[in-house]
Parts: C-alpha cells; structure tokens; sequence
C-alpha cells in the first residue's frame, strides 16, 4: 500500500525537477545576457535582446508555476487519502517548498537585474545600458 503512495508522488517528482531547472535557467538567462549586451552598442538590438530574453524567462517562470500547481495540488490531494504515508507527502511538500524559493530568489535577482520599463530610467547613470 505505501509503494503506491511512492508512485503516486513519484510522477509529480518530474515537476519538482522542472522548478529546478527552471530556476538555473533563468540565471543562465540573465548571465548570457548580460555577455551579450558588453558586445553590443546599438540600443535597439540591446532593447531586442533584453526584450527575448525577458520573454524566455517569463515562459520558463510560467512552466515553473503550473509544475508547481500540479505538485502541490498533489501533495494536498495525497495527505487526504485514507491509506497515505504523511511522511513521503511531507518530504514531497518539503521538496517543493525548497524548489519553488529557489525559483523566486533567480527571479528576483531577474528582477533587480532587469527593472520593469518604467523603473529603467530611474537607474544610476553608470547602470543604464548606454552608459
């Protein structure tokens, strides 16, 4: 009985994997990024690589976040069953938990990284891109 509580879990380990990746790819992101635009001076095609890439990593954030639904609402769901294992689900919970801070601290230093629109003007001068 408790093996089927395993696998149960089990399948919803994929998306633990994904918050995971998701959150090293958004650092990766950022990081080729930045590479990127010390090689460019045209403020278009900066304006055009910043805007990819801020739409890569809000793609990879929504993945994330709809991985992170799927594996919660499955840990909800098993801690309500009559024959679970409340430690598996617990350690599951504990696993999400962990991944999904790690997704917010890379979007969160996206986010000091790359301030929205309205925000980039109020940048030091030695902060903005054409500086």
């Amino acid at each position: 009985m408790l093996a089927s509580v395993g696998n149960r879990l089990a399948i919803r380990l994929k998306d633990v994997a994904l918050l995971q990746r998701a959150s090293a790819t958004i650092l990766e992101l950022g990081t080729a990024l930045d590479a990127r635009l010390l090689n460019e001076r045209r403020p278009a095609e900066r304006l055009r690589m910043l805007r990819e890439t801020t739409n890569r990593i809000t793609r990879t954030a929504n993945d994330a976040i709809q991985a992170y639904g799927r594996a919660s609402r499955a840990v909800a769901a098993e801690l309500e069953r009559p024959d679970t294992d409340p430690a598996a689900a617990r350690e599951m919970r504990r696993r999400l938990d962990a991944a999904r801070a790690e997704l917010m601290a890379a979007l969160q230093v996206a986010s000091r990284r790359y301030p929205p629109p309205g925000e980039a003007s109020e940048l030091p001068a030695e902060e903005t891109p054409d500086a």
